[in-house]
C-alpha cells in the first residue's frame, strides 16, 4: 500500500471560526475531508465547504457518535483504502496523520490508535485517574490492554472499519468503537500523539456513565453475535 486513498472524517459542532483552517491543514495529507456538522447553529458547514471539505446534508441532530457514523457512511462513496477519524476542534493535529497511518502502510495493521497517554497531554489529575479506571474496565471486558481507550484519533483500513456495526450516538462512541474493534480481533497498535492545549475533559459524572457503558455494552459485545444494523438512519 504505497499510495493509499485516504478520507478523513471530522465531527464538528459550532466551529465556524476554526474549521476552515483544520480542513485546509488536513487536506495536505488526505484525499477528502468529510465534515459532519449536524446540530450546528453557525456557519461550520459553509466554511468547511469553502475550504475544500465535503459536508453531508445537516439535520438538527447532535451527538458525536451519530456524526461519525454518518461520516463513515458518506466516506463509502469515495472507495478509500484508509479512513481517519479525528476531532475537528484542533486537539488532534492533522500534521500527525503520517504518524498515525504509518503502521498500516508499513506493517499492515488494521487499526491505529493515537494515544494521548503515550504522547503529550495536559489534563487534570482527576481525569488521569478516571482514564486509568476506564482502561481497566476495557481490559476486563475486552481482554486487551490499551494505553488510551478514549482517544478519538484513529486510522483504519476502510474494509475493517466498514465491517463494524456501530450504534452509539453520543460520546460513548469511542468506547464502542474500541470494544467492537477488539472483539473483531483486528490487529492494532498505538502511536503517540500531541494534544496542543489543555481540555476540560469529561466530568466525573460523564466518566461514570462511560464506565457503566463499557461494562454493560462490553459484556453484550463480548458474549453476543454482532449482527445488528448500523445506526446510519437520518
Amino acid at each position: 500500500m504505497t499510495h493509499p486513498k485516504i478520507v478523513a472524517i471530522l465531527p464538528a459542532y459550532n466551529l465556524e471560526d476554526s474549521i476552515g483552517n483544520i480542513v485546509e491543514r488536513t487536506l495536505r495529507f488526505v484525499d477528502h475531508v468529510i465534515v459532519v456538522s449536524d446540530g450546528s447553529h453557525d456557519k461550520t458547514a459553509e466554511n468547511a465547504r469553502k475550504s475544500g471539505g465535503v459536508t453531508p446534508d445537516p439535520i438538527m441532530k447532535r451527538g458525536k457518535g451519530y456524526a461519525v457514523i454518518k461520516g463513515i457512511k458518506a466516506s463509502r462513496e469515495y472507495y478509500p483504502d484508509l479512513v481517519i477519524l479525528m476531532d475537528a476542534d484542533g486537539q488532534h493535529l492533522p500534521e500527525e496523520i503520517p504518524i498515525v497511518i504509518k503502521p498500516i502502510i508499513e506493517n499492515d495493521v488494521d487499526m491505529v490508535i493515537g494515544s494521548r497517554m503515550m504522547g503529550k497531554l495536559k489534563t487534570s489529575f482527576i481525569n488521569r485517574i478516571g482514564n486509568i479506571g476506564l482502561k481497566t474496565i476495557s481490559f476486563l471486558v475486552a481482554g486487551r490492554w490499551l494505553s488510551d481507550t478514549e482517544s478519538g484519533y484513529h486510522a483504519f483500513k476502510s474494509s475493517k472499519l466498514y465491517s463494524l456495526h456501530l450504534h452509539s450516538s453520543g460520546y460513548e462512541f469511542d468506547s464502542e468503537l474500541m470494544l467492537r474493534a477488539l472483539k473483531s480481533k483486528m490487529s492494532f497498535c498505538e502511536v503517540p500523539i500531541t494534544v496542543p492545549f489543555k481540555r476540560a475533559g469529561v466530568t466525573v459524572l460523564d466518566g461514570l456513565k462511560i464506565g457503566w457503558y463499557k461494562i454493560y455494552q462490553g459484556v453484550q459485545i463480548r458474549f453476543s453475535i454482532d449482527g445488528e444494523k448500523d445506526n446510519y438512519e437520518n
